[in-house]
């Protein structure tokens, strides 16, 4: 990616450098917690941390998504769109990875719970995996089936 120093100087003014090594981007983002910049007038924008991987350390290998290290490595962040490390942009922290290894890092309240929402135990001969990857519990898939009405003639 070929960067003139304006450009360069509009983004790093955009970055405030955190004690824990994480550069966070101030400027615009998008509305699930991510940065984006505008390189240049009539340019479409990009999101910010793959303008800073691009920039620093070099083209993202297709079929790959950049990983926050910085989100993965801090066991208690809650994840989401209240995760600050969305907008890091400090190549350091970012590593190109498959996308179903980026989704298996992530942490997501549901795949957090241990429960179903009734309180019966999301393991064993209770758990069911959907073809989606969503979990049933199934104490309560049996209680919804009973109670379901029954039509005539089937």
């Amino acid at each position: 990616m070929i960067v003139d120093r304006a450009e360069a100087a509009r983004f790093q003014r955009q970055v405030k450098v955190l004690p824990a090594g994480c550069w966070l981007w101030t400027g615009q983002g998008t509305g699930d917690g991510y940065g984006f910049f505008r390189p240049g007038p009539g340019r479409p924008r990009v999101m910010a941390h793959r303008y800073a991987y691009e920039r620093f350390v070099g083209p993202i290998p297709d079929g790959t998504q950049l990983d926050h290290r910085c989100h993965t490595d801090t066991p208690d962040c809650p994840g989401g769109k209240e995760c600050g490390h969305r907008r890091c942009v400090n190549p350091e922290h970012l590593e190109p990875v498959s996308a179903s290894e980026n989704t298996l890092r992530q942490r997501h309240y549901e795949r957090a719970r241990s429960q179903c929402p009734a309180g019966h135990p999301y393991a064993g001969d209770n758990l069911i995996m959907r073809a989606d990857g969503k979990r049933r519990c199934r104490e309560c898939d049996r209680a919804r089936k009973r109670a379901q009405p029954t039509v005539a003639g089937r």
